[in-house]
């Protein structure tokens, strides 16, 4: 099942949709910093959306930890966008995913990641505020 897992996310761009249909049951729940929904169209519109701008996106899989249908994949997600494809943004996260239903695709999947990382320090303002709070919280020993 873990390779499922990887070939679905490495797979999966604006040209192939139709593999959100082969991996989530219809009513799969799907949870993120940004989002929630609890229906298989809503998600794969969420993709669409997500995928439109994007040159080109890789997920290099650290480890996975299974039990039963239960897995827990912690990943690093490589992204180049349309607009600055020169500059790639790099998230770590962690993706936990329950398989089951009738066909035994995702009924839960929730995605745990710093929404900092992806979007909020990519902006110049708030990349200079949250940068001095990570400073002031960590007593100038943060990452920038």
């Amino acid at each position: 099942m873990d390779n499922d897992i990887e070939d679905f996310f490495n797979s999966l761009s604006k040209d192939s949709l139709e593999l959100v249909d082969q991996f989530y049951d219809p009513n799969a729940q799907f949870i993120d910093p940004v989002v929630s929904f609890t229906d298989r169209n809503q998600i794969k519109n969420y993709y669409a959306k997500l995928y439109t701008d994007v040159e080109s996106i890789r997920f290099e899989f650290k480890s996975h930890v299974q039990s039963n249908q239960e897995h827990a994949v912690v990943w690093t997600m490589v992204l180049k966008a349309k607009l600055d494809p020169k500059k790639p943004i790099v998230v770590d996260g962690v993706s936990l995913i329950r398989f089951g239903g009738p066909e035994n695709k995702a009924v839960y999947h929730r995605d745990y990641f710093d929404m900092g990382e992806f979007v909020y320090e990519r902006i110049p303002v708030l990349s200079l505020v949250i940068r001095k709070i990570k400073q002031a919280l960590s007593g100038g020993h943060a990452k920038s």
